[in-house]
């Protein structure tokens, strides 16, 4: 999760309160950064990402437009006899739900229906035109798509449904999650099985239609597993091959544009499912290789800013297990840093606020160590959920980077603003700047400067790129005709 982030040149003002004023200010700060689930909370939006996808109900098909397979017993008996057989193709988009648990069954329904029209619209495409589209049950979230005869009039030959498995799981994945992504830290996870069964006049109709379905989902969780051991074998070689890149989004100076440092992103192999990062850690997380890949990022990150010159400072996304990768301690990080031209003094360590909290014990003594050599310490994703904000003021942090989820739209949104006070009252505690991310629209930027939050990334000023801005007259400019000017 290599990332750099940008520096702030000013302090904010320290404004000490009574140990009342702090407790409200805490109280205040929990309330917020835990809110209820409600259908009305917009979806964060992922600035690391090229695509915001918002879902617009008007345009999609209800969910319990689709029958479930067992209101089509009949219409799916009669494929059974006609054909002589039956083939089945099974879609689990069960691990969406957790969209319901976080935003609401209202947001949850919007995107089952994004998701089922996704599905319909394979139909003449991915599938054939006359395949029956059902569900497991009216609203639900297993798809059941009976597969009509092969035009060419001959029957599923071996491996004929398994590469129509593999292949609609890459179409559906790719689409999937330019729909969820709004909604998920994570790549979203389907579960794409395929049954077929051969009709029998002793067993039952009903019966050998159940079957099928069963058959079709213990396969969804072989190919799962089998999935999982190839994307294994993948992001190893990934490793191996050190085959990712480094792109750099500017950090601004949201007053006057000014670009004040960089943050550097970590993207894989290019037009590859491995070019997103999500993809690359959920991988590496399933796989057990997350310290292999984020050392590999961190050095990648560092050699590609080498040419990054003072004062603009690096912040660097790190994991709390490989604060301890002894390559980065001691006498060999210093001639590492000393080669590149990069002094611990431009360098900030940056983790989100959830990882710092769940390994507080061992982020807290590894970044004393950090610290003493001479770097700065962030803490990222503040108001994501979490609100261990003892420990946060105890880490002492030079940054404090507002989560983008409360930046989209906070312009209307009364909680967010008043969250973004509080956090705003505990920087003036610890003598951090704060940052804002996720930055897109002008109605955004206005509010935060009226907020008092000078420092921000986002879409509004610029798109991660190789190199750096300030160093590429031509793209300078071009990012410069992208910001808006406040009102003043």
């Amino acid at each position: 999760m290599s990332s750099t982030k940008g520096t702030n040149k000013t302090d904010q003002a320290h404004n000490p309160t009574n140990g009342h004023a702090r407790d409200a200010n805490a109280k205040v700060i929990a309330s917020i950064f835990n809110p209820p689930s409600s259908p009305g909370v917009p979806p964060p939006a992922e600035t690391r990402r090229e695509e915001s996808h918002r879902p617009e109900p008007k345009a999609f098909v209800a969910t319990s437009d689709v029958a479930s397979y067992r209101e089509k017993f009949d219409e799916i008996k009669a494929m059974l006899l006609q054909n002589r057989s039956l083939a089945l193709l099974y879609i689990d988009a069960s691990k969406l739900s957790q969209i319901e648990r976080d935003y609401g069954s209202q947001i949850y329904e919007e995107v089952l229906q994004l998701v089922t029209k996704l599905i319909l619209d394979m139909r003449g495409m991915q599938t054939r035109q006359d395949d029956l589209v059902t569900v497991n049950e009216r609203h639900g979230d297993v798809f059941l798509i009976f597969l009509s005869k092969k035009r060419e009039e001959k029957p599923f030959g071996k491996g004929d449904l398994e590469h129509l498995a593999d292949r609609i799981h890459s179409y559906l994945s790719k689409r999937i999650y330019r729909t969820t992504c709004s909604y998920l830290r994570s790549r979203p996870k389907l579960g794409i099985g395929y049954g077929l069964v051969l009709q029998n006049p002793l067993i039952k109709e009903e019966r050998l239609i159940l079957k099928v379905i069963d058959d079709a989902q213990k396969i969804a969780k072989f190919q799962g597993y089998r999935m999982e051991v190839k994307n294994k074998e993948i992001l190893q070689e990934i490793i191996l091959k050190e085959d990712v890149r480094t792109v750099f989004q500017p950090i601004v100076n949201m007053q006057d544009q000014s670009i004040v440092g960089y943050e550097a992103l970590t993207r894989g192999p290019k037009g590859t499912e491995f070019e997103s990062p999500y993809m690359l850690f959920d991988i590496a997380t399933e796989s057990d290789l997350l310290f292999e890949l984020d050392r590999l990022c961190r050095r990648k990150a560092l050699i590609n800013a080498s040419k990054l010159e003072a004062p603009y400072k690096l912040f660097i996304n790190t994991l709390p297990m490989t604060i301890r990768d002894p390559e980065f301690q001691g006498q060999p990080m210093v001639d590492f840093l000393k080669g590149l031209n990069l002094d611990p003094s431009r360098i900030v360590l940056e983790i989100t606020e959830r990882l710092a909290i769940e390994n507080y014990s061992l982020f807290l003594e590894a970044m004393n160590y950090f610290t003493d050599v001479g770097f700065a310490v962030a803490v990222d994703d503040m108001g994501a959920g979490y609100s261990g904000l003892e420990k946060i003021v105890r880490l002492k942090p030079n940054y404090l980077k507002f989560d983008l989820l409360m930046v989209r739209d906070i312009d209307t949104s009364f909680v967010k603003r008043e969250m973004l006070k509080a956090i705003l009252s505990l920087a003036e505690k610890v003598k951090a700047n704060v940052i804002a991310e996720g930055v897109e629209t002008q109605e955004e930027l206005e509010t935060l400067l009226e907020l008092g939050i000078i420092y921000g990334q986002g879409f509004l000023f610029a798109r991660p790129a190789p190199g750096f801005a300030h160093q590429q007259p031509e793209r300078a400019a071009a990012e410069a005709n992208r910001i808006v000017t406040p009102t003043q």
